[in-house]
Formats: structure tokens, sequence, C-alpha cells
């Protein structure tokens, strides 16, 4: 797994930071690497049965940087996502979030940051299937507690943006993979995030769909 970063200007503030973060999957984990002082060799994770899906990662994210995570399939890239937003919690380490501790935060706390600050688009596009495409966008806006007619516009938008006005009124099940793809992009947009967590996110669409949403 290799990160790379394309930004303009690296005097700007950092948003989000990474600091020797693991993420090891087995019984006794978290004993096992502070008896190691935080540091473990893949043999040693092998001679105990534990598998290292992040090895001491750290990186820093600057405000308006594009950073990228690269790797085989099964390098951790996925599972390093899911920790940076603390879908799973680490092993080991530290994550902050405008200078803010992610791993001491409250669940309330952590809610109210996802909510309102954090946008996700993952491998599996997680479309509620009973909801049309209008509510399945319009959803993180009710959820904060945004008036109908203001979500819908917002929600209307961001369709539009990513090519799927006409089809508000269409359920998942009535889309194509690229569609519904496409869908949870508008959806992670919608609540304007001030960071947008990336897995894949354009993995279903044909290249000339991909370079438009790119």
């Amino acid at each position: 797994m290799s990160m790379n970063s394309l930004r303009s200007d690296s005097a700007r503030p950092v948003k989000l930071a990474c600091r020797h973060v693991w993420k090891v999957f087995g019984s006794g984990a978290a004993k096992f690497l502070k008896t190691g002082n935080g540091h473990r060799s893949a043999a040693e994770l092998a001679a105990t049965n534990l598998i290292g899906a992040v090895r001491d990662a750290s990186l820093d994210v600057h405000e308006g940087e594009i950073f990228i995570i690269m790797g085989l399939s099964g390098s951790g890239k996925s599972t390093l996502l899911r920790c940076m937003s603390r879908l799973i919690e680490p092993t080991a380490g530290q994550v902050t979030f405008d200078g803010k501790d992610l791993l001491k935060a409250s669940e309330a706390e952590l809610i109210d940051i996802r909510r309102h600050k954090m946008g996700m688009v993952f491998q599996h596009f997680a479309l509620l299937p009973h909801l049309t495409v209008l509510e399945n966008v319009a959803f993180p806006l009710s959820i904060q507690g945004a008036a109908k007619p203001a979500r819908d516009k917002r929600a209307r938008d961001m369709i539009d943006l990513v090519g799927l006005k006409g089809r508000e009124h269409h359920y998942p099940r009535e889309l194509s993979g690229g569609q519904q793809q496409r869908v949870g992009i508008a959806r992670s947009l919608a609540v304007e995030p001030e960071i947008w967590f990336l897995d894949e996110p354009f993995s279903a669409l044909d290249p000339l769909i991909r370079r438009e949403m790119q």
C-alpha cells in the first residue's frame, strides 16, 4: 500500500491526521501490540494467528488536498479508510480531525461529526431500497433536521450534478449498478462535507461517466 497527495499548497492546515495506526484482527491483538511497544513484524503477527490489516500507518491530509491511498486488493486500503472515520476501531494509534482526537470522541460527538462534516462513499453503495433516489440523497439532510423544501432542493441539485436528473422518483432496484453508485456519490455530497472519504467510488462506472464524475 502506498500513499500520494495532490495539493497546491502544503502550508495549508492539517485537516485529518493518523499517527501509528494499527488494525489487527484476532484475540488479544491490543495486548500483543502493547507488549511489543507498538512495533510488530508480519512474521510475529502470523506466528500468533493475528492478521495485521493496517500496520503502523501515519499520514497528514491538508485542507483542500486530494490524498490517494493506493495498493493491491487486500492490502488494507478500505480498513484504513474506516479507521480514519472510526467506522471501525483502530487497535492502536491516533486519528485526529481538526486537531481533535477522534478515538477519544464520545458517541454523540462522533455522530455529530459524521452528520455534518464527513461524506463517505464506499464500495457497497448501501442505498435504502424502500426510498426513491430523491429520498436516498435527501436522507442525511433529514437526519440533520433540515426542512423538507430545503433538503429536497439540495438533493435535486446533487442528483443533477451526477447526471441522474429525471430519475428522482426511481427506486434503487430500477437503476443500474453505475446509477446506484452515482446516487451514493450524490447522497454523500448533500451535506457539503468538510472531508470526503471515497473507497473506489467510480468502480461501477464506464470510462466516459467515470471521467465526468472525476
